[in-house]
């Protein structure tokens, strides 16, 4: 978290030097709300509190954490995702993930979960004051450990910004997946790994294209191009050519976010994606769309999909990262 004059203040009774100022009083005022606890013997306004986004708060806690440790912390896993501004597909969890030694004795606690692992030098990193696993080695980490859905679209944005820049995204997470042998769960990892995809642009993509291959249907292309007599129409998220199905994943913020409407109504957005798709299916191919609840329930995409055509994979999907 960047030291900014806006940013909270945290109370940390340890540093107490005002009189005026107690333990107990902070301790008072968190059970009556005017304070909220942050960490042991942390303590910030409510309505600070009040005013920061879901992240900013994780953050702050992080903080917070670090700075009431005897050892300065390596956080990993979802406190790393969290400072490195990893997509979440739900929530950010509340409990705190620290990396330990595996000859250090750590162990979790009610709100810290300690990971026993080594982590290699070049997989560490400092971001706004706070030591954490690298970005590479942190979704190495989540495609061992987590649910393969939250996995992939780590890893597909990371591929997707990597290659923003020129960098070889898939490359990196491979040279990382190999820095952390051995660690349970590296076959999990690689399979997230090969599955990851740069091409997906959102979380919504990365989750539904997980559901469409465990639904067992056939591998889509992503991103591709369409253009008319009348000149480019745009990209689409996923197309099926041999079946000529367009699939769109809608997710709200197209419509509600000021930002992504780039200076539209919502009203004009929906009018224009209805001549969008008008176009695409000028062409002769069906356009299905889905949302959030579709895409995480494979059932329901499968049958969604399959009802226009969308067949059943009779090869193995191509690894993606590679591709």
């Amino acid at each position: 978290m960047k030291p900014e004059s806006s940013e909270p203040r945290v109370v940390l009774v340890s540093e107490l030097r005002d009189r005026s100022e107690t333990r107990q009083q902070h301790a008072r005022a968190a059970r009556t709300g005017a304070e909220i606890r942050v960490g042991h013997g942390a303590y910030v306004a409510r309505l600070d509190w009040d005013g920061l986004a879901e992240r900013e708060r994780y953050l702050l806690r992080l903080s917070a954490f670090a700075r009431t440790r005897v050892r300065t912390p390596t956080f990993s896993h979802w406190s790393a995702a969290v400072i490195h501004g990893l997509p979440f597909i739900g929530p950010i969890p509340s409990e705190l993930h620290v990396t330990v030694g595996r000859t250090s004795g750590g162990r979790s606690a009610r709100e810290v979960v300690a990971h026993s692992t080594e982590v290699d030098a070049a997989d560490l990193t400092v971001v706004s004051g706070l030591r954490c696993t690298s970005i590479t080695r942190t979704v190495v980490d989540l495609a061992a450990t987590t649910r393969r859905p939250d996995a992939v679209a780590a890893a597909d944005h990371f591929l997707r910004t990597a290659a923003a820049i020129g960098g070889d995204g898939a490359a990196a997470l491979l040279a990382a997946w190999m820095r952390a042998q051995p660690m349970r769960g590296h076959r999990r990892a690689l399979d997230v790994i090969a599955f990851a995809d740069g091409r997906a642009e959102s979380p919504l993509e990365s989750v539904s294209r997980v559901s469409i291959h465990a639904a067992g249907l056939a591998q889509p292309d992503l991103q591709t191009p369409f253009s008319d007599g009348a000149g480019r129409i745009g990209f689409v998220d996923f197309a099926w050519p041999s079946a000529r199905v367009i699939g769109e994943a809608d997710g709200d913020r197209k419509y509600l976010d000021a930002a992504v409407r780039g200076g539209r109504t919502a009203e004009r957005v929906v009018l224009d994606e209805k001549i969008r798709e008008d176009r695409l299916r000028a062409l002769g191919w069906r356009v299905v769309r889905w949302r959030w609840s579709t895409a995480r329930d494979q059932r329901t995409l499968a049958a969604t999909l399959s009802a226009v055509g969308v067949p059943r994979a009779n090869t193995p999907w191509r690894d993606c990262a590679a591709a």
